[in-house]
């Protein structure tokens, strides 16, 4: 039933922290949460894929908090791009960005690959 919904989940310990990632694929957006340990809501950025665009500029927004913003962004500019979606995505970890980024980037391929399509 979850594959009908488009939903997909993956669950992984990365350098001895579980990370839990759920991917929600609708037809016209896709919304992904990556949290470090429980699942939970984080720091949240929506990013728009260039031909929905009407102008050059900004392709993403931070949405809601300040942990994390930066990457928040990367990953939805990234999901909107790979699936030419609309993206919203939740990241909620702890640490420093040059630590999280890799590890929030390995989830995003991860729950790709479980969804049938690789980054």
């Amino acid at each position: 039933m979850l594959e009908e919904l488009g939903l997909r989940r993956h669950e992984e310990e990365i350098d001895g922290r579980r990370y839990t990632a759920v991917l929600l694929e609708l037809p016209n957006a896709c919304l992904l949460f990556i949290s470090e340990g429980k699942l939970a809501l984080g720091t949240l950025a929506l990013a728009v894929p260039s031909q929905l665009r009407e102008r050059p500029g900004i392709t993403s927004v931070g949405v809601l908090g300040e942990r994390h913003t930066l990457l928040a962004r990367v990953l939805a500019e990234r999901l909107a791009g790979l699936k030419g979606k609309i993206a919203l995505v939740s990241l909620r970890a702890h640490g420093p960005e040059t630590q999280v980024g890799p590890r929030a980037l390995a989830m995003l391929k991860k729950v790709l690959e479980e969804a049938g399509r690789e980054p």
